[in-house]
């Protein structure tokens, strides 16, 4: 399991008990633990976990020059693309009534979030903006074509898993915390500097 958590972990993965469930459960072993964070210092990278604890990834054990310009790259990109996963969610959030922000291990209706959607208009027109924020093309524009390109782009992206093919339902990830925690970092943040990449990033980490 230490091969299978590291190939993980060093491929960008977040690892959660939703997503990876073994690997999630190897972590939780303090010698395990122990393991990967002497091979990563090895490699001066280091194990990191959300403020919630609900998923683990690799981050820098240390920022230098080189660090920092990457590290200051992946928020450039970072910024760009949270601005829809936050739109996406807290839209969601919306249309399903739902009070608090999505955690690891919530589902999500595809029919019950189209359905909500579809029968109201403001909401609708809230979706459809989206579809400039996506990575790929709605093809005929369809409310159902721009849903399932976003669900698709966020399950690509680590932040949901397919939990029944046949319903469509899907589950979310615990890289949902840490997408929390970078949004509530670039919202404090108005530019990216190397001061700003070298003293305030709260996670150090390379994905």
């Amino acid at each position: 399991m230490f091969d299978q958590a590291m190939t993980l972990l060093l491929s960008g993965e977040f690892i959660c008990e939703v997503r990876y469930p073994e690997a999630f459960r190897y972590l939780a072993g303090d010698a395990n633990q122990k393991d990967c964070i002497a091979y990563l210092t090895r490699i001066g990278r280091t194990l990191s976990r959300t403020e919630l604890g609900g998923a683990w990834y690799v981050s820098y054990a240390a920022i230098g020059d080189e660090e920092r310009r990457f590290i200051k790259a992946e928020f450039t990109k970072m910024w760009q693309r949270t601005r829809f996963l936050v739109e996406f969610f807290g839209k969601a959030m919306r249309a399903s009534n739902k009070e608090e922000y999505y955690s690891r291990g919530d589902k999500i209706e595809f029919h019950a979030l189209m359905a909500a959607v579809d029968g109201n208009p403001g909401l609708r027109a809230e979706f459809q903006s989206l579809s400039r924020l996506t990575g790929g093309s709605t093809g005929d524009g369809k409310l159902r074509s721009l849903l399932a390109l976003c669900f698709k782009e966020l399950v690509s992206d680590g932040y949901l898993v397919v939990a029944n093919a046949e319903r469509e339902i899907y589950q979310v990830t615990g890289k949902v915390e840490y997408l929390t925690e970078v949004a509530q970092y670039l919202m404090t943040t108005s530019n990216i500097s190397d001061d700003t990449v070298d003293h305030e990033d709260p996670t150090g980490s390379l994905f």
